[in-house]
């Protein structure tokens, strides 16, 4: 696994944070290449003297692409406990962290919250892009169909030929902006540029995904969902008009250590809107607010 290690020069807390991003994504949604000023959440830490270590989960970006049938999200924990472990143990950079914090966006939000309820490893866990519970995630989700196809059916993932098998997927350009974006709150340039620089999901992902999902209930540390208001991908159009009414249905059946925040105007892809510095302030404030805590 792949990762980027950003220690600020003095350290509020001896916390890392570990950013993981989602689907058709790598750890650049986390440090996006376009206006850091706005966009690049490392940016932020680092000036807010907190360590984050960007990866790129497996399958993704720089990290290992194993046959895309095996790279189920239990696998994907697994490896990220490893991880936990060695920033706990010193075996990033020869730093032993007192505290970790998962930090995850959509699959990466799953994955963090799969890893916490499993593994029990970490001091707190941020979500965005997901509900934490009750999310409509499934196993093998169908919505998968529509909105991706293989690698080898897209040229702007040309690169991978060769390199990844027929279970690598990556989404359709049309698919993009509704799926991820309020285009009235969002750069035509940060689209562009995300189109350029998609990734993949892996049909293993998909496998387990709602299994994954489910594991949020059992999350017994600080936990923070936050969710863009018009997030299509958190609320069911039939039923509800935005996030506010999924937050409302998920909270009776989420943990008592949850908490809930509901970004106006904002997608699913909260980091690539024009908001996004103010979801990094909250994220900060809220992570200052529970760092007397321990699992």
């Amino acid at each position: 696994m792949a990762g980027w290690l950003t220690q600020p020069e003095a350290a509020k807390r001896n916390e890392l944070q570990i950013l993981l991003h989602g689907a058709s994504y790598d750890h650049r949604y986390w440090d996006w290449p376009f206006a850091p000023q706005n966009y690049s959440y490392v940016r932020f830490a680092t000036e807010n003297h907190c360590a984050t270590l960007a990866v790129d989960r497996i399958g993704s970006g720089m990290s290992s692409r194993p046959p895309g049938r095996e790279n189920t999200m239990r696998a994907q924990a697994r490896a990220l406990s490893h991880l936990v472990e060695a920033a706990r143990t010193g075996g990033l950079a020869a730093h032993a962290f007192d505290r970790v914090v998962l930090v995850g966006h959509s699959l990466g939000s799953i994955l963090a919250g799969a890893e916490a309820a499993w593994y029990a490893d970490v001091d707190a866990v941020v979500m965005t892009g997901h509900l934490g519970v009750d999310s409509g995630a499934k196993n093998n989700d169908a919505r998968l169909d529509a909105g991706f196809r293989p690698v080898a059916q897209d040229p702007a993932v040309g690169h991978l030929t060769g390199l990844v098998d027929d279970a690598y997927l990556t989404p359709n350009p049309e698919h993009r902006v509704p799926m991820f974006y309020v285009p009235a709150n969002a750069d035509p340039e940060v689209i562009a540029l995300d189109e350029r620089i998609k990734g993949v999901i892996t049909l293993a992902e998909v496998s387990d995904m709602g299994t994954a999902a489910d594991a949020g209930e059992s999350i017994r540390v600080p936990t923070l969902a936050m969710l863009g208001e018009l997030d299509a991908m958190q609320f069911d159009p039939a039923t509800e008009k935005s996030t506010y009414e999924a937050v409302k249905r998920a909270t009776p059946q989420a943990p008592t250590c949850f908490e809930y925040v509901v970004l106006a105007g904002v997608g699913h892809n909260i980091n690539l809107h024009r908001d996004a510095p103010v979801a990094y302030r909250m994220i900060g404030e809220w992570l200052d607010s529970v760092s007397e805590g321990s699992p």
